[in-house]
């Protein structure tokens, strides 16, 4: 009996071991980032901290790299906290001159660069209209902000075939030769393409700039003094006075002010017998 079950596993084949696959490690492809030169870069950083409003211009691309900026060039703007609007004549005078450098349209005509005075990078509604309508039919473009408390914001948008989009690192390369800063250079251009507008309401009501402004508002239009003999029987409205450091209990009509001259929902106001 043994020597029968012997012979059955010596003729019986021997099953080799299953070899798990090996599991499939797929480097993810970087996106080529927006690259400046020292020189570019610097004199962005230079013309963010110039004034208090946007700026804007064109970069400048080499010929055999058009993802690297080498130079920003301002044209003539009136510029806002908010927007950046360029003027038509002075954009078509630019594109003559750089067709005269012997540049292609590429180089000077695809990269739109501008500054926000805020902190934030990111793309605001006329950011995203202008792009789209001064940049949407070109076979690509790209948008690149840069704030005024460091942050980058780089997109790649295509016009051609199905088109799309996709954000870019925004970097600066240190690897091609640069010429130095030229602070008074880059001062005077900035003096001379850029017109900030006034802050406040002066500058949401500039229509020739094409800012979305609120309606004005006249003295009518401000809600009515609340009267000063007014008291409130909510716990939290007294807080709220406290912390306005009021200390006549029977008036809230300065706490009321300070909340946009409006009373807090659900309150009971008592007049003073």
């Amino acid at each position: 009996m043994k020597s029968a079950l012997n012979v059955m596993r010596e003729k019986s084949p021997k099953r080799s071991p299953r070899k798990r696959p090996r599991p499939i490690f797929r480097r993810k492809r970087r996106r080529r980032p927006l690259r400046f030169t020292p020189y570019a870069w610097a004199k962005l950083l230079y013309l963010r901290d110039l004034g208090d409003t946007e700026v804007g211009g064109f970069g400048i691309s080499r010929s055999d790299d058009l993802l690297l900026i080498e130079d920003i060039r301002l044209v003539r703007q009136r510029c806002s906290a908010v927007s950046v609007r360029f003027d038509d004549a002075a954009v078509a005078d630019f594109f003559d001159e750089q067709v005269d450098l012997g540049r292609r349209v590429e180089q000077f005509a695809r990269a739109w660069i501008h500054t926000h005075p805020a902190n934030s990078a990111q793309p605001s509604d006329v950011d995203e209209e202008t792009f789209a309508r001064c940049f949407g039919r070109a076979d690509w473009a790209v948008m690149c902000i840069l704030a005024r408390g460091g942050e980058r914001y780089g997109r790649l948008r295509f016009g051609v075939g199905p088109g799309g989009q996709m954000r870019i690192p925004v970097e600066v390369d240190f690897t091609p030769p640069f010429p130095a800063a030229q602070h008074a250079v880059w001062e005077e251009e900035y003096q001379r393409a850029v017109e900030p507008l006034g802050f406040g309401a002066d500058a949401l009501l500039e229509d020739e700039a094409g800012i979305r402004a609120w309606p004005p508002l006249d003295e009518d239009d401000w809600p009515p003094a609340w009267p000063g003999d007014l008291t409130c029987s909510d716990p939290a409205v007294h807080d709220f006075c406290d912390h306005q450091d009021n200390r006549d209990a029977g008036s809230v009509s300065s706490a009321l002010a300070a909340s946009a001259g409006a009373p807090p929902k659900n309150i009971t106001l008592e007049k003073f017998s």
